[in-house]
């Protein structure tokens, strides 16, 4: 009996051992394993572009939302923000640079001019703080152009592609900016309006990148889809209660048309300022003004369109002018929409 249990401890002793010479080996294994892995991944993302450009993508996505951790400060220095001024055709312009700050001599960076549009947020908005920041520390020089017209006011002012064409010119012939890698970004109609100054013959073959998020392609397009509350999509109608900011936008351009003050003022209180109008005073208002009414509370797509050619002539033309479909024959850049259906 006691030799029994002997051979017995001995044998359960000798797989013990046996048990941990194979956890030791598996855990050498997976350690070597991991090790190898993680030198994969640093080559990959040193050594590749796609990994460089995975890595910091997934930094910059980090830093712009509201995921708690923002690990993009722990790689890179802090940007500095520098407010300038340049030349524009009437006057001079006033945009935010954030960059950062290399040595003297060094090779200039990627460079993007980026168009917020009709965004009253401000220049001293967090987000926008925020996004450019996030940006430089991508390694872009960030210019952010500003537009006080559009942006506090809720107008479009075609005025505002040509300033592009000069902010997109000052920032070419900064010496901390690399000239083969500068592009634009925007916005919404920011969007819209870096597309149609992209494609201006001074600049369209400098022009390496274009970043447009939610633009519309065609303005009139986008007034009629508006004026209807439809999209319209490969023939395809769908509902749509368009954003406020659209509406305000468009609101004000077209009451402008209108040549009597007193009912650009009434339709300003009705359609924009909210105020209530009695029914006395709407219904002394002229045919251009019903039809800019009709336009904006809403109507059918085919009186939508009747009414758009009742429009002052110069309004249209104004229209077609600020839509990147009657320019992208001279677009050279590589250009990325990104956009959602609704």
């Amino acid at each position: 009996m006691k030799q029994f249990v002997g051979n017995l401890i001995r044998i359960l002793a000798s797989r013990t051992l046996m048990s941990r010479r194979r956890l030791a080996r598996w855990t050498a294994r997976a350690a070597l394993g991991l090790v190898v892995a993680v030198v994969v991944l640093i080559i990959f993302v040193t050594l590749t572009p796609w990994g460089r450009a995975g890595f910091h993508t997934a930094l910059f996505v980090s830093q712009v939302l509201e995921l708690g951790v923002k690990p993009q400060g722990w790689f890179t220095s802090q940007p500095v923000r520098q407010e300038v001024t340049y030349p524009q055709a009437k006057g001079e312009g006033v945009a935010d640079i954030y960059r950062i700050t290399d040595e003297p001599g060094a090779p200039g960076r990627a460079a993007v001019l980026i168009f917020l549009g009709a965004n009253a947020a401000g220049r001293d908005d967090k987000d926008v703080i925020n996004l450019g920041n996030a940006l430089a520390r991508s390694g872009f020089v960030v210019m952010v152009h500003w537009s006080p017209t559009m942006a506090l006011r809720h107008n479009i002012d075609p005025d505002e592609i040509e300033n592009l064409v000069w902010a997109f010119q000052y920032l070419a012939g900064q010496d901390y900016v690399d000239p083969q890698r500068l592009g634009m970004g925007g916005f919404c109609v920011g969007a819209s309006f870096a597309l149609v100054a992209a494609a201006d013959p001074r600049i369209n073959g400098d022009v390496a990148f274009l970043n447009a998020f939610g633009p519309y392609y065609d303005a009139p397009d986008l007034l009629l889809q508006v004026a209807s509350r439809s999209t319209i999509y490969q023939d395809q109608r769908e509902p749509w209660d368009p954003d406020i900011t659209t509406m305000r936008v468009l609101a004000n351009e077209l009451v402008e048309t209108l040549e009597d003050s007193r009912e650009r003022a009434l339709l300003e209180d009705l359609l924009i300022n909210r105020v209530p109008v009695s029914e006395q005073d709407l219904a002394g208002l002229s045919v251009p003004a019903q039809g800019v009414r009709r336009l904006l509370e809403g109507t059918s797509l085919e009186e939508a369109r009747l009414l758009y050619q009742s429009l002052p002539a110069g309004f249209r033309e104004g229209m077609n002018q600020i839509s990147p479909s009657a320019h992208h024959g001279n677009l050279k850049a590589r250009v990325t929409i990104m956009h959602d259906r609704n």
